[in-house]
Formats: C-alpha cells, sequence, structure tokens
C-alpha cells in the first residue's frame, strides 16, 4: 500500500489576475495534516507554489501522484487558487460551461478545463482511494458576502473577460430556448390523460421531468465516480480567502483541518463534511462532498479495502 498527496497553491499569477494569500498556507497546513494524522512521508508528498504551478507542472505533478501503485493504495491531490468558468467546447455536459482550475501561467484561450482533469483522473485503477480537495469557486454568479463583515475575505473566483461572459450569456439563453420548446413540445402530450381538475398541479411536476429528460436525451450522462471530491462551496457560491488564526487560510481548508485536529484524524468523510459545516458558521459558503452514496462513510484518507 502506498500514499501519495499532491498540494498546489498558488497566491501570485503571471498575467493581470488579482492575487490571493492564504494558498501557500493552506498546503503547508495540509501537510501537517497528512503527515500528522495519516502517516504520509515527507517523499510521498509533493507541494507545488506559485510559478512551478503552471498548467504543466500540475500535469507533471499529477503524473507522479497517479504513479507507483502497490495495491489499496491513497492518493489525495488539493488545489488552492482562483476558478472560473469558460463556455463548454465538448458537448458533454448538461451545462453551457466548463469549470476551470487557474494555474500560475493561466491562459483563457487554453484554460485547464475539467474535463482535462475528468482525463486524468479516469486513469486511476480500482481500488484506489482517491480524494482531490477544491479548494476554490468557479459560479460566475456567486455570492460575495459573509456573514461576519470583520472577517477580512477575497473570493476564489476569476472573474471571465467580456467576451467570454458574453459567449456564456449567449449559450446559457439557447439552452433556455431550446429547453422551453422542448417542454411546450411535450407537456400537453403528458397532460392529455390526467383529468382536467388535477392538470394544474400535475404541469410543475411535469415540468420538472422534461427538464430532466432533455438534459439525459441531450447529453451524455456521466456514471457515478468511484472516487471523493470535497468541494469548498457550492457551485453559486463563494469560497472565502480569509485572515483566520492571525493568518490567510482557504476557510474551506482551515475548516477541514480544524475539524481534523478537533478528532485526532478519526473520521469518515461523511463526519468530515458535517465538521467542515460547522466550522464555517461565519461564512455563506456550504461545503460539498461528491461520491458514491456506498462509501460516503469510508475512514478519510485511508486505503478503500
Amino acid at each position: 500500500m502506498s500514499k501519495r498527496a499532491l498540494l498546489v497553491g498558488v497566491n501570485n499569477f503571471a498575467g493581470a489576475i488579482n492575487p490571493l494569500r492564504g494558498c501557500i498556507n493552506d498546503t503547508i497546513a495540509m501537510r501537517q495534516i497528512l503527515s500528522t494524522y495519516y502517516d504520509f512521508q515527507d517523499t510521498a508528498i509533493k507541494v507545488i507554489h506559485d510559478r512551478d504551478a503552471t498548467a504543466q507542472g500540475i500535469r507533471d505533478g499529477l503524473g507522479w501522484l497517479f504513479s507507483g501503485y502497490d495495491g489499496n493504495d491513497v492518493r489525495v491531490f488539493h488545489f488552492s487558487s482562483h476558478g472560473t468558468q469558460v463556455p463548454d467546447d465538448s458537448g458533454d455536459e448538461a451545462e453551457v460551461q466548463d469549470e476551470v482550475i487557474v494555474p500560475f501561467d493561466h491562459d483563457w484561450n487554453n484554460p485547464f478545463r475539467d474535463d482535462h482533469l475528468k482525463a486524468i483522473f479516469d486513469t486511476i485503477p480500482a481500488g484506489v482511494n482517491f480524494t482531490f480537495i477544491a479548494d476554490c469557486c468557479h459560479s460566475g454568479s456567486i455570492q460575495r458576502e459573509i456573514l461576519d463583515s470583520k472577517i477580512e475575505f477575497t473570493p476564489r473566483y476569476l472573474d471571465p473577460p467580456q467576451a467570454i461572459k458574453d459567449a456564456l450569456r449567449a449559450a446559457q439563453e439557447q439552452r433556455d430556448s431550446e429547453v422551453d420548446d422542448y417542454i411546450a413540445t411535450h407537456l400537453l402530450e403528458m397532460l392529455e390523460d390526467v383529468p382536467r381538475e388535477q392538470r394544474a398541479s400535475k404541469t410543475k411536476e411535469f415540468i420538472a421531468l422534461l427538464r430532466k429528460k432533455f438534459s439525459q436525451n441531450k447529453f451524455a450522462v456521466i456514471p457515478a465516480e468511484r472516487h471523493f471530491l470535497l468541494a469548498a462551496c457550492e457551485d453559486r457560491q463563494t469560497a472565502a480567502d480569509a485572515r483566520l488564526d492571525q493568518d490567510f487560510h482557504g476557510a474551506f481548508t482551515w475548516a477541514l483541518c480544524k475539524a481534523v485536529q478537533e478528532t485526532g484524524g478519526n473520521l469518515t468523510y461523511d463526519d468530515l463534511i458535517a465538521r467542515i459545516a460547522a466550522n464555517l458558521h461565519q461564512f455563506e459558503q456550504r461545503p460539498q462532498l461528491e461520491c458514491p452514496a456506498g462509501i460516503r462513510t469510508a475512514k478519510l484518507f485511508a486505503p478503500l479495502a
């Protein structure tokens, strides 16, 4: 059994991108957590910061991360930086946008898309416990306020150029029009056999079903992954870069590390996400755990077998 972790923190960027202040601290904190509580050896943790965290540097790091398997392996990829969105270029998703992580040398013409990450993650052998921790946000309609105004706070979101915003808006309008046409075509058919007095109550239910069916018909359904995703917030919320405990951190990473310290590391993934949420009560961000339902109670950063 082998354990490896890749920790990426980007505070400063090559282009005209607003810097962050807590990302490197996040990698330092995560390294301490992994070595202290989960028996990750120093040589099994690779950390890259700022100018080393280029798109190619991250790919190289992931190449190292997903190698050297012994069986019942554990792999962790922690990413702290900005996130953003660009129009979907492959038609493989129900949404009109691709999510993007922002490396040191971010290029709007060649962004690091979620599709690129998925292609890499799909090569992971069965039986490996892989956890992707994303302390960044992606949505273009994020909430920028927090509950406690005394906390200094920067959103980990890179605002797209106007041309990309316009393209996203046009794509969404086109999608909305397609959905409306689809519903208009099929709703009356579905209501034909419903008694007239029940049609009003059934209409909302049928519209929801048609929206779901439209997405399933038009786009390939991506099967549930066997891995764990720990995300800093819902896709329409802000991941905070905030001053906490006298220094800057990603609020999500800070809350995660605090949860581990509070329990001595004895946590399942379900336990962890609940404790992170409680630790983030000062912020308008709800942490997310995505994984198959059957493994939510697996031990954190432990072999699945």
